[in-house]
């Protein structure tokens, strides 16, 4: 599977390249939306592991552009952030999962693997 990963902190976007990548799938990972955006034009992700709160433009706002460049892109929130309305918020924007940080990597593979239909 043909992963994204959109995340700031660059020790979790490492452990979860490295976790992901030694599990046999294509990782591609972005530091802030800008990256993001370009890679799911150029690449064509699958799904997309995204962090909300960054610098530059949100996880919001990435989901909504990514919406209309790949409306079949598979997104799942890893998000530090609790609010009211979040999960809401998230699925109306087209994210299938939201899981709160710290999330074990263990529990983000059981995801991935659900929705790569293993």
């Amino acid at each position: 599977m043909k992963l994204l990963i959109v995340d700031d902190e660059a020790d979790a976007l490492e452990g979860m390249e490295f976790y992901f990548s030694a599990r046999g799938h294509e990782v591609l990972t972005a530091k802030g939306g800008h990256e993001a955006l370009a890679l799911i034009k150029a690449c064509k992700p699958e799904l997309m592991l995204l962090d909300l709160k960054m610098k530059g433009l949100s996880g919001f706002e990435i989901m909504e552009k990514a919406k209309e460049m790949m409306p079949g892109l598979t997104t799942v929130v890893v998000t530090g952030i609790s609010q009211e309305n979040l999960e809401a918020d998230c699925l109306r924007l087209g994210a299938v999962k939201v899981l709160h940080k710290p999330v074990k990597v263990e529990d983000l593979d059981e995801v991935v693997r659900a929705l790569n239909g293993h």
